[in-house]
């Protein structure tokens, strides 16, 4: 991800989010190429600085991770400004007006102008972050990472419309639930935007679809860490593993993913849910007693260690979603060897041919889902041989690569 082109393109560029968003791949960019003069956030582990690795080495584990999660090698501590204060905050506000986030913004915002450096602002932050910036000489530049939160909310009113039991669920959505103020300020970001970065063309279409200029949106796929070790085969004797990773709620198209399992009854077969994150427990209460015993599985939240092996013994990850920002997901499962069924309204959709290294299947599609699963089960040969062409997506697809594209 290297600098944004623009006419007035400046020397360093400040950087705004909070968490270890995206692995601070894009930070991480410009750092690389000496053109970042700070990235403004929550917190930040100084661990290349020796003090502080002292402290850390006498913490317990769970807090030594935790540190370590906060910090990223080649982004040094002196290009980055925290504000614990709204690390703090963020524990305790209300997920729906989030006030810290305009905090860090318009900090970030204040901090460019000053420098006179560019801004580039995650979305969530940009809405604060321009305005302070005002007209400081460079240009605005917005990561939208998830879709135009207008289009979301018009997709997600029209699923609760067509599948009720969704309806609390989605709901709780943020485009469906922050504040007005707020929700108002992030459907504007784009549109205060000189360029908007997208990890996906699904994304961008939809900030054409709100009036976003397309000649001022760029997509830039996200990338992957690739395994160490070349992911072993199966053995095609196994039990047909059909794996689910994520939050189990309707954003992630579950509904079409358990009417197809349950149509197709297949035999010698297991639909694996590792979740991340909470479930729609209404909606799949209308599955309960649908399934044979032993052809759905949920193994609640897996270690890192464990998810590899899920990966690596799963002919196929399913993710049949509504909408995805990009969908990291499918490129990690992909990394490991595992080819992936997906929709259109993805990042991977973007990557991948059809029937060749993957699969895509229509949205809210139950019917074309089924039958490709069913096809996955007759040629599972077929299937196999699939696997080096997956990870060959994911080998071109790495963080090194977005970082220089």
């Amino acid at each position: 991800m290297s600098a944004p082109a623009d006419d007035r393109a400046l020397g360093s560029w400040t950087v705004v989010h909070k968490g270890a968003r995206d692995g601070y791949q894009v930070p991480l960019a410009l750092a690389e190429a000496g053109r970042l003069d700070a990235l403004v956030t929550d917190w930040y582990s100084p661990l290349d600085r020796r003090w502080f690795r002292g402290l850390a080495g006498l913490a317990p584990a769970r807090v030594r991770r935790a540190l370590a999660a906060r910090y990223r090698d080649g982004l040094p501590s002196r290009h980055v400004r925290v504000y614990p204060r709204d690390y703090v905050m963020a524990r305790f506000e209300d997920a729906r007006d989030r006030r810290g986030d305009a905090a860090i913004g318009r900090a970030a915002g204040q901090r460019a102008r000053a420098r006179g450096t560019g801004i580039l602002a995650y979305s969530c932050y940009a809405h604060a972050a321009f305005p302070a910036y005002g007209d400081g000489g460079g240009p605005k530049v917005v990561f939208q990472v998830h879709p135009h939160p207008a289009s979301l909310r018009a997709l997600f009113a029209e699923e609760a419309a067509h599948v009720p039991e969704a309806a609390g669920s989605l709901a709780r959505e943020p485009e469906m639930s922050l504040a007005p103020a707020v929700y108002a300020a992030r459907c504007e970001e784009a549109h205060l935007a000189d360029l908007c970065l997208v990890a996906s063309d699904f994304t961008r279409l939809t900030l054409v679809a709100q009036g976003i200029d397309a000649r001022r949106v760029r997509v830039v796929p996200y990338g992957v860490e690739l395994p160490n070790a070349v992911p072993v085969r199966r053995d095609p004797d196994d039990t047909f593993r059909v794996l689910f990773v994520g939050q189990f709620i309707q954003r992630k198209g579950v509904s079409y993913l358990l009417d197809a399992w349950r149509r197709l009854a297949l035999p010698n077969a297991e639909l694996v849910i590792a979740g991340r994150g909470g479930s729609d427990d209404a909606l799949l209460a209308r599955y309960d007693g649908a399934f044979r015993p032993g052809s759905v599985r949920r193994t609640g939240p897996v270690t890192r260690d464990a998810l590899r092996r899920l990966y690596e013994t799963s002919d196929v990850l399913c993710m049949p979603s509504l909408a995805e920002g990009f969908g990291l997901v499918y490129l990690e499962a992909m990394a490991h060897g595992t080819p992936v069924i997906a929709t259109p309204n993805t990042g991977v959709a973007d990557l991948i041919r059809d029937g060749d290294d993957g699969f895509l299947v229509g949205v809210r599609d139950a019917d074309a889902l089924a039958a490709r699963l069913a096809w996955c089960h007759a040629h599972r040969g077929e299937l196999a041989a699939m696997r080096a062409r997956a990870r060959a997506v994911a080998a071109r697809q790495t963080w090194g690569a977005f970082r220089l594209n």
